[in-house]
């Protein structure tokens, strides 16, 4: 198997951290298109009818300034609390400067540590969990099962997957591979090669979509450091099909509630419970 980069490698800096938002700004389609904007406002009215009249407490996993988590707050009741976490402390942390209720946190997380921090199992229930934008950057099924052991009855879960358009995943991810392989995603991971230790050879950057090596039906876009024959894993993000997803939250002993699919089906979203 090929060596690669720990994700946390990507975001864990400050300096890192703005290289990310730059690229998010830049190349996004959640920024770019509205379409995909709308695609995280469209679990209001199910989120409404669950939580109105509830004291629930809002964690948001993997949120960096938590964006997408505002943009949905302002349609759905207000939390008793928000829990921001996130690799990238200061992006947590600004995350939560976005949120008016009573009481805030942010802690630093490795999502793809076997438990979850202290800090965030004291949170009281019932849970609203939202997790944007991270599967697309781990292998999903030990992340949502640790999520599932720690979920109670009533307890909710709003993830979001990107996705491959179209009935084959390979085909799919290969239509969007612009959206990775552009200079602005570029300058972002040669400067996580150039801060990781140990130190990389010389080398250089070749975007391309291969097998997940976990799971090979499911289409994974990477990101490689080239140098004479050693090849780097710097970045992957799965595109896995609707269909995928689904089969995902069933293995981990999930329920979904809704799902939601932007009209391109290049994202979606799936509203899930115990």
């Amino acid at each position: 198997m090929l060596s690669e980069l720990p994700a946390s490698a990507l975001y864990s800096s400050p300096s890192l951290g703005l290289l990310w938002q730059k690229v998010h700004l830049l190349c996004s389609p959640y920024v770019v298109r509205r379409s995909v904007q709308k695609l995280y406002e469209r679990p209001a009215p199910a989120l409404l009818s669950l939580l109105t009249g509830k004291s629930y407490h809002w964690i948001a996993l993997g949120c960096a300034d938590a964006q997408k988590e505002s943009l949905l707050s302002k349609k759905i009741p207000t939390p008793a609390s928000f829990h921001a976490a996130d690799t990238n402390l200061q992006l947590a942390r600004r995350g939560t400067e976005r949120f008016t209720t009573p009481k805030k946190s942010y802690v630093s997380i490795d999502l793809t540590s076997p438990r979850m921090p202290s800090s965030i199992l004291r949170v009281p229930k019932p849970w609203f969990i939202t997790l944007f934008g991270v599967l697309p950057n781990l292998d999903p099924l030990p992340l949502l099962r640790r999520l599932s052991r720690e979920m109670q009855p009533g307890d909710l879960l709003l993830l979001s997957a990107n996705l491959a358009p179209g009935k084959s995943g390979f085909v799919g991810a290969r239509k969007i591979l612009q959206q990775y392989d552009n200079p602005p995603t570029r300058e972002w991971l040669e400067a996580a090669v150039a801060r990781f230790r140990p130190r990389l050879p010389k080398g250089y950057l070749v975007f391309d979509v291969f097998p997940d090596p976990r799971q090979k039906s499911l289409a994974r876009i990477e990101a490689r450091w080239i140098s004479g024959r050693r090849r780097t894993i710097v970045f992957s993000s799965r595109r896995p099909t609707p269909t995928q997803v689904e089969s995902w939250v069933r293995k981990v002993r999930l329920r979904t509630l809704g799902h939601f699919l932007e009209p391109r089906r290049e994202e979606g979203i799936w509203l899930v419970t115990r």
